[in-house]
């Protein structure tokens, strides 16, 4: 008899483990489309937990909820068309009764436009964003542009700061030789090379270097994802002199340390996140691979935006009057990752807070997307010279 009341107690215990639905939302997938959220996070392409942009995103929204309370969680489209986009869009809204939504990378614009005027009551932070009041979406001469909508808010970032701060600090530390591996040509990564190239442009101006000193290889992927051929290609750059790369694209990053780890004195610059940091506290071992790295406060900045969105009143409406809010070096929201002088080899913290000044300083002057053809680096440097592979 005991031993079958042990055994049952082992089965209701394991049945309750099994069979009860988590209630604080936590940071896993939704226990189901018929449970309630108050924030749900619609993440862009890729992994949720990539280390990155996704990731780090998602934290600014468990932040806010974990302090006041609220349950949250995140969908992922289905694929990367905007059918998908609206699926889970409309499961958000209408299954799950999110009062927040946040909608992350630019892709996300043809889904938003066409939901967000259903929707009035439903408050919508856009991050990464494309302008939705100015907009043609699908490029095919129709202006596709929202009226203003009182429950949108539209935040984007100035990468070409951060980008330049990256060229202008690492040309400043001495190195010469350097790459640009952008994932796929979207406006942001374009954004984060052509700042990439000023900077480096500045500071060897600055240093009194010779005109051609600087040596720039520039890349883009065509993908988000790592794969075998980048690895091949960030190795033969190493090998035939590269001293440290930009990798600008999700977890292309992983083949780029693939290919750091097999030489010495190869070096990474990070993307979106202090990938110093963020390595070092997962125990990887490939931290000191990382001499800096551009970076975006995202958790920052959407935790402040949720939290606009339920105080609700002036401190949302100035988020939604503003249209698309473009957050760069001045507002410390496109900048490179904290100073630490074991990263560095003469760079000092001084030199830090001078370079922050310094792209402050130029940020009306820097390219964007708009500037070059279908994001090929311009052809207008003097000390640094630039070899653009095409796809």
């Amino acid at each position: 008899m005991k031993k079958f009341l042990t055994l049952l107690l082992a089965v209701l215990l394991l049945m309750c483990l099994f069979g009860c639905k988590k209630k604080d939302g936590g940071e896993g997938e939704p226990t189901g489309s018929d449970e309630d959220y108050d924030v749900v996070f619609l993440a862009d392409l890729g992994s949720i937990y990539d280390g990155g942009f996704n990731e780090h995103s998602f934290y600014g929204i468990r932040d806010y909820c974990e302090e006041k309370g609220l349950k949250y969680t995140y969908l992922q489209p289905a694929g990367s068309d905007d059918a998908s986009r609206t699926t889970i869009f409309e499961q958000a809204v209408n299954q799950m009764k999110a009062e927040v939504l946040v909608a992350v990378g630019y892709l996300w614009d043809a889904a938003l436009c066409q939901e967000i005027p259903n929707y009035p009551d439903v408050k919508v932070i856009f991050v990464d964003a494309d302008d939705l009041y100015n907009i043609d979406y699908d490029y095919d001469g129709t202006d596709d542009s929202l009226e203003h909508q009182d429950n949108l808010a539209m935040i984007t970032f100035a990468e070409q700061d951060c980008g330049y701060m990256a060229g202008y600090a690492v040309v400043k530390d001495g190195y010469r030789n350097l790459a640009f591996m952008g994932g796929m040509a979207v406006p942001a990564v374009v954004r984060f090379g052509y700042g990439f190239v000023e900077g480096a442009e500045d500071a060897a101006e600055e240093l009194g270097l010779a005109e051609g000193t600087i040596d720039m290889k520039y890349f883009y992927t065509g993908t988000f994802d790592a794969s075998p051929d980048i690895v091949t290609r960030a190795s033969e750059w190493y090998t035939s002199g590269t001293e440290i790369i930009f990798s600008c694209g999700g977890t292309i990053v992983n083949s780029v340390i693939q290919a750091a780890k097999d030489g010495d004195n190869r070096r990474i610059v990070g993307v979106d996140t202090d990938e110093y940091f963020t390595r070092a506290a997962d125990g990887a071992a490939n931290e000191p691979l990382f001499v800096t790295s551009a970076m975006k406060e995202l958790e920052t900045t959407i935790y402040n935006a949720v939290k606009a969105a339920y105080a609700g009143g002036a401190e949302w409406k100035a988020y939604t009057d503003a249209g698309l809010q473009r957050l760069g070096a001045k507002e410390g929201a496109s900048v490179i990752a904290p100073y630490r002088a074991e990263n560095w080899n003469t760079f000092t913290e001084d030199d830090y807070k001078a370079t922050v000044e310094k792209a402050i300083s130029v940020h009306d002057t820097l390219p964007t997307e708009t500037s070059g053809t279908n994001g090929a680096p311009l052809d207008t440097y003097k000390y640094v010279k630039v070899t653009y592979f095409e796809q």
